[in-house]
């Protein structure tokens, strides 16, 4: 497996779309291969317009490659864990798990979720997390849900869920969708299931900066929740490393404050509780597996290459340019040759160019497969 190459796109690191900078390219990369001026937020189009469609694109690539050099989300994929799958049991030295199972995807990055069901309730196997139960009824007055990484405020980070704003939650409707809008402002997501009561339009996001100054960064970079099994409370996971995630707290206000520590959920290795192939997509069950029954395991997990490879870079750059060229009055002038390219021109090459390389990663993808 390529870990790095000199080649590869790195500024997607720093992804933010309303910037201009997407996971496989950027508004300067564009503007230089279109070779135009630099896109400013009151250029035509602007860098927040290029940064949408930088993200359009960036998906576009995904649906035809089947594959994402972009980290995604895979919420609670379901398997059985059949009694054919128990390889070594009972336990000894150099047999190091029972069974296992195969995920949908390939290049896992992160574990949020493991879920395994143990007879009357699924049990947490992976990743810090905590549990919040909101009010059951509407809170009168003020009420803040708070999200710390790190325990100093100058140097870490603290995300601040309000009551009765569009970027926090409202507690109007009942518990449990008072749940499902704290599971959206935390995931940064149009709150489709709840929107229809509170009359929400627009994506929630919820963003922090170090008070001692640093990177603005989005409360969904830290952080994943999802409602419990019955529906009334939270369940949030820290998308840091492993146990790192033990530095992050929650405080919630409402006429009084409860504060509580992420707890480390996860033992993990070749001589614990589960240990994984990330590559392969497979998690290896050792001391603590579910039960013998179907849809006994839900995975939540974050899927995606760590790397984006020169030719990924090279289409989604042509791509963007060549939809760029659509809403573009003013022909490109080309100095390699110095003449004159019309539009139409310039977009089919720009696009025949891409294709050429979705293409031939198509073909890599079917041929592994």
């Amino acid at each position: 497996m390529t870990i790095k190459s000199d080649s590869d796109y790195v500024a997607g690191a720093l992804a933010n779309y309303t910037s201009g900078i997407g996971y496989y390219t950027s508004h300067t990369e564009v503007s230089d291969l279109l070779q135009v001026g630099a896109f400013t937020n009151s250029s035509t189009p602007s860098i927040a317009t290029v940064g949408k469609i930088i993200k359009r694109v960036e998906g576009r690539i995904d649906e035809s490659i089947k594959l994402s050099y972009r980290p995604e989300i895979i919420e609670k994929e379901t398997h059985n864990f059949d009694a054919w799958q128990l390889q070594s049991y009972p336990l000894t030295y150099w047999k190091d798990y029972v069974g296992f199972i195969q995920l949908n995807s390939t290049k896992i990055q992160k574990i949020i979720r493991l879920e395994v069901y143990k007879g009357d309730a699924y049990e947490d196997l992976a990743s810090a997390m905590v549990e919040y139960t909101p009010p059951a009824d509407a809170v009168n007055g003020t009420f803040t849900i708070t999200l710390g990484v790190g325990s100093d405020a100058d140097t870490g980070y603290r995300f601040v869920l309000t009551k009765g704003q569009a970027n926090g939650f409202y507690d109007l409707f009942g518990q449990e969708t008072t749940v499902k809008q704290i599971c959206d402002a935390i995931n940064e997501k149009y709150p489709a299931d709840t929107a229809r009561f509170t009359g929400e339009t627009s994506i929630k996001e919820i963003t922090d900066a170090p008070n001692g100054g640093g990177v603005t960064r989005n409360i969904s970079d830290f952080f994943y929740a999802s409602p419990s099994h019955n529906g009334t409370s939270v369940k949030i996971s820290s998308l840091l490393p492993k146990d790192a995630g033990t530095i992050c707290t929650i405080t919630a206000t409402h006429g009084t404050t409860s504060s509580s520590s992420f707890d480390d959920k996860e033992n993990y290795g070749r001589r614990e509780d589960f240990w994984t192939l990330d590559g392969e997509g497979k998690i290896f069950f050792r001391q603590d597996y579910p039960y013998l029954m179907p849809h006994s395991v839900k995975v939540t997990y974050i899927r995606g290459s760590k790397r984006v490879p020169a030719s990924i870079h090279e289409a989604a750059t042509k791509m963007v340019a060549a939809e760029i060229l659509v809403h573009d009055d003013n022909t490109i002038l080309i100095n390699e040759t110095g003449a004159n390219i019309d539009l139409k021109t310039k977009h089919d090459i720009l696009m025949q160019e891409a294709k050429a390389i979705i293409d031939g990663k198509k073909q890599l993808i079917h041929f592994i497969d």
